[in-house]
């Protein structure tokens, strides 16, 4: 079941928790499958167009929590489960690392979710695992040619919450192939590639500039950079245009980010600020990100 929440100018199509997307890896809550400005302009893609499934991988605008290191997974045993944030409890499979891209068996949260014309909130109720428990709040609210996601996160257990929080932007203006027409621009100075943890740019098709990214041709291998900028006292910030299509879109958000990272390949790019989450027992977290579209 998809809800769709609409204005005169955006329309968003978002998936019922547990209907669509059924994986471990992308929070439940508030996922985003399409983007419509002036019914005429879409913004989302999909993860992946090989062998996509919906039930396993990602669209729109999927946050996640926990990217690498997810909450107690260090001194879980293999069989006991461990919290993933916006999901549910999930079984620790083998001793090796946390990897993101397996599925793990889910004992899923239980979300309740109110809504109204141009709004929709996510309740994501505790559910304790070896003394770790957290209940996430979300809500999604449309205004004019933009919408927010409110975040709120308490740690309703025993022993300190200590992760990350990103919203995996898979962004494509109508359908459109990344190439020289798109720009992805941030207010900081882009990092060296050669300073950079990593650096993937395998066709030399990702033009790294001052404050821009752009390109040479459309690129067939994935592209990565982390970091691709450092925001020290300023909050987060990027929009990605379409010089030939005449829009674009652009997130802020009211949190100074640990970590920009942006992917990419053929169909998609995806910008990504991370938020930190250091949280004690009885300690709450809020957080805002912003999107905004218009015409260039």
């Amino acid at each position: 079941m998809t809800i769709v929440l609409e204005n005169s100018i955006l329309s968003l199509t978002i998936e019922e928790p547990g209907r669509v997307y059924k994986n471990s890896r992308f929070d439940w809550t508030g996922n985003i499958s399409q983007i419509l400005f002036e019914n005429k302009f879409s913004f989302c893609s999909a993860e992946t167009t090989k062998d996509f499934d919906f039930k396993r991988h990602g669209q729109g605008l999927y946050n996640e929590f926990g990217l690498v290191k997810p909450i107690g997974y260090d001194d879980c045993a293999v069989g006991e489960k461990f919290p993933k944030i916006g999901v549910g409890l999930l079984t620790k499979k083998s001793s090796e690392a946390y990897d993101f891209f397996k599925a793990y068996e889910i004992d899923p949260f239980d979300i309740q979710i109110e809504t109204g014309k141009e709004w929709i909130k996510f309740t994501v109720f505790p559910k304790a695992c070896r003394g770790y428990s957290t209940k996430l709040i979300k809500k999604i609210e449309l205004s004019g040619n933009s919408f927010t996601i409110d975040y709120e996160l308490e740690n309703t257990g025993i022993r300190k919450i200590q992760t990350n929080e990103y919203c995996h932007n898979f962004i494509s203006i109508n359908r459109t192939n990344i190439d020289a027409h798109y720009t992805l621009r941030v207010p900081c100075e882009i990092v060296k590639a050669s300073l950079m943890i990593e650096a993937v740019n395998p066709e030399n098709a990702v033009i790294l500039n001052a404050n821009s990214v752009n390109f040479n041709f459309t690129p067939e291998k994935d592209f990565f950079f982390s970091p691709l900028t450092e925001f020290h006292s300023t909050n987060g910030e990027w929009e990605i245009t379409h010089d030939k299509i005449g829009v674009g879109m652009k997130e802020d958000t009211d949190f100074i980010p640990e970590m920009m990272n942006v992917w990419g390949v053929k169909h998609v790019i995806s910008p990504e600020l991370f938020i930190k989450i250091d949280l004690e027992p009885g300690q709450k977290l809020k957080w805002r990100r912003n999107y905004k579209f218009y015409y260039l």
